[in-house]
């Protein structure tokens, strides 16, 4: 399999975690994002859990964790059609997308619309609010996303992370995923653009 193919199956890969996440984000948009159910009427379990399926208190953690696993396979995807050496391998076998950022701007310095896209998400200073307040609160970088948003513990299973900042944050949190949402409809098509150029050189 050539490097152009391999970029091309990862590309094709990666589209299936961002239709996860568009199709999630709709459906959180659509329910309103409330923080508490309020009903004149006894409030089933069942009631209680199909409220509640996709507010951010039930979403948010995966959902980010999915989104960024998607923006490190693009860079990867992108990146993947220059390797040359084992030494050009290294440079991207991690899962650390500022540093793949880094690369990709290196070397596709005119691909401006992409780079701002996720320059957005992944320098902190250009955040959204809701998710700059989470990462200063604990300390956190998007290079390690692969480790806080798959466990809360670290690794001698003691609590380590707090997610209240991206929990039950309603109108705030709704804000975000439309504009989440918006953002990736606006800027995917950039991407699907160039995977398209890249695979047909």
């Amino acid at each position: 399999m050539t490097l152009k193919e391999k970029s091309w199956r990862i590309l094709l890969f990666s589209d299936q975690y961002i239709t996860m996440v568009t199709n999630t984000l709709e459906m959180a948009i659509k329910s309103g994002n409330p923080s508490v159910i309020i009903s004149n009427n006894f409030i089933s379990e069942k009631y209680f859990a199909n409220k509640i399926k996709y507010c951010d208190y039930s979403i948010i953690i995966s959902l980010l964790f999915l989104f960024y696993h998607w923006i490190e396979l693009v860079l990867k995807g992108f990146l993947l059609v220059l390797v040359k050496e084992d030494t050009d391998i290294n440079k991207i076998a991690h899962h650390n997308v500022i540093k793949l950022l880094k690369e990709f701007k290196n070397n596709f310095s005119n691909e401006k619309d992409i780079i701002n896209f996720f320059e957005k998400y992944i320098k902190k200073n250009n955040m959204p609010n809701l998710l700059k307040m989470f990462f200063n609160k604990n300390n956190l970088s998007v290079r390690n996303y692969y480790n806080f948003f798959r466990y809360p513990l670290d690794k001698n299973f003691n609590i380590k992370y707090d997610y209240s900042i991206i929990q039950h944050t309603n109108k705030e949190g709704l804000t975000f995923f439309k504009d989440l949402l918006k953002d990736i409809n606006r800027y995917k098509k950039h991407i699907v653009r160039l995977g398209r150029s890249l695979n047909n050189k």
